[in-house]
């Protein structure tokens, strides 16, 4: 759910008004946390999540062609949901741009189809050299004055074959399409959020019984999934009574999504806990393979950070990621917003300081074997090291949990409902005492000989946009280098081998 802020603050209560309001950094304490990197160590490789929402280019004009600031995010995957505020990418519902815009229309006639604001913005993903996920929900248009764009397809069994014909139109050419081998097909978007679907769960059964088993027999190597879960519960029915209702009809689940803002929580962690979470339910429904995709995150809607706050905060979870059951993580969003602060780069191209840390998250791909690395914690301070055969990365992110995040929850059993909206089971929070992070103390052992070593040092906080900050020269076996580095921050340091 990404609902905008100012839409979403008037349907929360007073006492979790007044519970935000309290929200401040939490304040760190001591002196320089000691991080040791062994390049010597390969521990495994870095893993790519910087999957995105917010195509390149949109099916309207509402911002310029994207594409360098995508390349310089290291975005290597884009969700088609909300890419516009006209509804491109959408099959059917209130946008403009939608695909399909006349149930009474045949849909084995290419004419009952207006594909050229979508093929605009998929065929710029893909010049882009980026995946597509292509999500077959509704988008909110709340940004075009547009109310709950929620009503289900009017049948099952034609929605399917839309979506088929849209499948091919994109990887068989049909209706003078192309063949971009498509791979992931997300079938809908929330539909246990009263914005996204206003229908039955059996209705939305219903359709994902007959869309993905249409989509799986077009190829077997399409990745059918959904359906973007955001409640974490299965009060309404779309949890554990969906998994149920498709492992008992033997459908394709491919793969499992999920969506997740930190609201009331706040904490890097949390998308760690979800995968771990629902790995087990998975499992125990028998979905052994199902691979699970975190299809839209970001900070909390309700709670605003600072700038800088977003920014070390999508550092450290992406640095965290890296250990979890997530196998693939798109960041809601690229491109702006309507002013929610969410945006990785504004309209006009220049990256926001979240956008900064995401760049320097993405900059760790080009060390891609990652190094045993020790001083980090799974509360904020995140450590990342990799290398090359002739470069060495060491990313530090220094993050705190406001400290009115902390501590119980105001809603019984965290349950916190917002009317009209969804009920949400919210995760439990943690205490955390910060220590020593006022910033590092590095050391980077295991290096070749007696060599010569240029450091560059890059930092992303309240004056730099990951600038240079310092080059030095250093000679020996190890590297040493000290800074503060108060929280909220970002650091990546760069070692030229020579």
């Amino acid at each position: 759910m990404k609902l905008n802020a100012r839409r979403l603050l008037p349907l929360l209560g007073p006492c979790a008004l007044a519970f935000l309001a309290g929200a401040a950094p939490a304040s760190a304490a001591g002196g320089l946390r000691h991080v040791t990197v062994d390049a010597s160590r390969p521990v495994g490789f870095i893993r790519s999540l910087q999957g995105v929402s917010g195509s390149p280019l949109p099916g309207d004009d509402s911002h310029p062609d994207l594409t360098a600031e995508q390349h310089s995010l290291g975005v290597d995957l884009v969700r088609t949901h909300d890419i516009d505020c006209t509804g491109t990418g959408d099959i059917d519902g209130l946008g403009s741009n939608r695909i399909f815009k006349d149930w009474s229309a045949d849909p084995n006639d290419p004419a009952s189809y207006d594909f050229g604001p979508t093929d605009r913005a998929i065929l710029s993903i893909v010049r882009a050299g980026e995946q597509v996920e292509f999500n077959l929900g509704h988008s909110d248009l709340s940004c075009a004055g547009i109310g709950f764009n929620n009503a289900p397809p009017p049948d099952p069994a034609e929605y399917a074959l839309v979506a088929r014909n849209v499948a091919r139109h994109y990887n068989d050419g049909w209706a003078h399409g192309y063949h971009l081998g498509i791979r992931y097909w997300e079938i809908w978007n929330e539909p246990d959020l009263i914005p996204f679907w206003a229908g039955t769960r059996e209705q939305f059964y219903a359709l994902y019984a007959a869309t993905s088993r249409a989509l799986k027999g077009l190829h077997s190597w399409m990745q059918i999934g959904g359906p973007a879960l955001t409640t974490n519960n299965d009060l309404t029915g779309y949890r554990e009574s969906l998994l149920a209702f498709i492992r008992d009809h033997r459908l394709p689940l491919d793969f499992y999504s999920i969506h997740h803002y930190s609201d009331f929580t706040e904490d890097p962690l949390d998308f760690n806990r979800l995968g771990d979470s629902y790995r087990r339910l998975l499992d125990h429904y028998g979905f052994r393979h199902a691979a699970i995709q975190l299809t839209e995150w970001n900070y909390g809607i309700a709670e605003q950070p600072t700038p800088m706050q977003r920014a070390a905060y999508v550092a450290s979870s992406l640095v965290l990621m890296q250990h979890s059951q997530l196998s693939r993580a798109v960041y809601y969003r690229n491109d702006a917003d309507n002013g929610t602060g969410f945006a990785l780069a504004t309209d006009d191209g220049k990256l926001t300081k979240a956008g900064a840390a995401f760049k320097a998250v993405a900059k760790m791909s080009r060390t891609p074997l990652r190094l045993a690395a020790s001083g980090g914690d799974d509360q904020g301070f995140s450590v990342e090291a990799g290398r090359s055969r002739r470069r060495v990365r060491v990313l530090i992110s220094n993050y705190e949990i406001p400290a009115a995040d902390q501590g119980p929850l105001p809603f019984p059993d965290n349950i916190f409902a917002i009317p009209g909206i969804g009920t949400f089971a919210i995760l439990a929070r943690r205490d955390v005492t910060y220590t020593d992070n006022a910033g590092y103390d590095l050391k980077v052992r295991g290096l070749r000989g007696n060599r010569r070593y240029v450091v560059r040092r890059y930092r992303v906080d309240e004056s730099h946009d990951l600038t240079l900050v310092d080059r030095s020269v250093l000679r020996g076996r190890d590297v040493r280098l000290q800074a503060t580095l108060p929280a909220p921050a970002v650091e990546l340091v760069k070692i030229d081998l020579r």
